[in-house]
């Protein structure tokens, strides 16, 4: 089987790490495989993952359109970075495929696409919330501000959904609004992801006594970290006996904030910013306990979370979301509505007790181990293909229909009306697997 994959290929993007890991084990099993990279053109010259296969850019539009019309099917990895899924959303477009779902919220993806098309924009908010909430959904004044404001009401999931002949998926939380808008199969499958540190040595040995927390990837509000700190200054144990650091992304200014709100509450605060490769696995393998805190959670998986428990590492979570559907033996969760209680409470039991940390952090990396693999997911997605191009099929007829009855100087909203679709149920593919 011969298939086209538009994903990031970036180094620094974990879909296209995980998307690596997916290419190789369906090579394995002797498909054919076309990688499409999908960044923003500034980014396509930036050192890539190695694929194992022939990779071309999305803007090579004659040789993109060529393989396309050759393939069986086409497969997209879309999360909600603009910069890393420009041309899947372009290619999407003209030529519909299976779309892996990496976020259930899609508004930085949709905003980064809008800002040529506001008119195109608009209709799509139009169309999927109303006219009040498309009115108001470009006057926001910042990130957060934008987050909280449509993560609820305009999440935008229904407009990549509404344009994939099917979907896989990494949890069953946001599932409810991929099927109101995918017409064809939607199946939910564990993410596929690895650990390469873990094969470099074994977990590095505490030898100052003290619980060393972690905290990986781009600092921004959502990982929690203020909460952190303060969950350790709010108990004099836990001050004298925790070390916290961050290894990731960080603004100076949050640089700043951060390092001075820890210095006043008497935290050990280590900032290591952003750090190459090996270096990562190094800290992760030094961490007794990985805090992968999110707050709102907006992602069908989380590659911190299970990188995390692929190292053996005691894990944190946010109940909510993608973690809420971690098995509870397996990770430590936090209520979102107690937070700073709960963090408190879980950091002074591993300090207590450091062969607890240990312990769980074992189960969880053999669970992992079993879980999160290339060749499940690889499994999962020939699994998808043939029921997907039935689907398109089906959708190209009521496409079809439509039309029709629009030539008629009708609504193609009536094909929305009980009695046809009732006739047209004996078509339904929209089922999770």
């Amino acid at each position: 089987m011969k298939l086209v994959i538009f994903t990031p290929g970036v180094k620094s993007s974990a879909i296209g790490r995980m998307t690596r890991l997916v290419v190789r084990a369906l090579l394995s099993q002797q498909h054919h495989i076309v990688l499409v990279r999908t960044e923003s053109p500034h980014v396509l010259d930036k050192e890539a993952h190695d694929f194992g296969c022939t990779v071309i850019a999305w803007t090579d539009e004659e040789r993109v359109g060529t393989e396309v019309a050759d393939a069986d099917c086409l497969v997209y990895q879309i999360g909600d970075n603009y910069e890393f899924h420009e041309g899947g959303v372009a290619w999407l477009h003209k030529a519909p495929g299976i779309v892996c779902l990496h976020d259930f919220f899609l508004g930085h993806l949709f905003w980064g696409w809008a800002q040529q098309r506001r008119d195109e924009a608009h209709h799509i908010l139009t169309q999927w919330y109303g006219r009040r909430i498309a009115s108001d959904y470009f006057n926001v004044s910042d990130s957060t501000t934008f987050i909280n404001s449509t993560r609820e009401t305009a999440p935008l999931t229904e407009w990549i959904s509404s344009m994939a002949t099917g979907v896989i998926t990494h949890s069953n939380w946001g599932c409810k609004r991929v099927m109101a808008a995918c017409a064809g199969p939607v199946f939910v499958t564990p993410l596929a992801y690895d650990a390469p540190g873990t094969v470099a040595g074994q977990p590095v040995q505490n030898d100052n006594r003290k619980l060393r927390l972690l905290t990986i990837g781009h600092v921004n509000p959502n990982k929690r970290v203020e909460s952190c700190i303060k969950a350790i200054a709010s108990n004099a144990s836990l001050r004298k006996n925790v070390s916290y650091r961050l290894v990731g992304a960080i603004l100076p200014d949050v640089e700043r904030k951060l390092s001075e709100m820890a210095a006043k509450a008497g935290v050990e605060l280590i900032i290591s910013n952003e750090v190459d490769d090996a270096a990562l696995s190094e800290a992760i393998r030094e961490a007794d306990v990985i805090s992968c805190l999110r707050w709102p959670s907006l992602e069908a998986a989380s590659a911190s979370a299970i990188e995390a428990m692929l190292y053996g590492k005691a894990t944190i979570v946010t109940d909510t979301g993608f973690y809420s559907e971690l098995p509870d033996q397996y990770v430590l969760k936090v209520s979102p509505e107690r937070e700073i209680e709960d963090l408190k409470k879980i950091l002074l039991s591993l300090r207590s007790s450091p062969s607890a940390a240990i312990d769980i952090g074992k189960q969880a990396q053999t669970w992992a181990q079993e879980t999160f693999t290339a060749e499940n997911y690889a499994h999962k997605l020939v699994q998808a293909v043939p029921v997907a191009l039935r689907a398109k099929v089906i959708i190209s007829a009521v496409d079809h229909f439509a039309t029709i009855i629009e030539k008629w100087s009708a609504s193609p909203e009536l094909l929305g009306t009980p009695e046809i679709l009732k006739s047209l149920n004996l078509f339904n593919t929209n089922t999770i697997a």
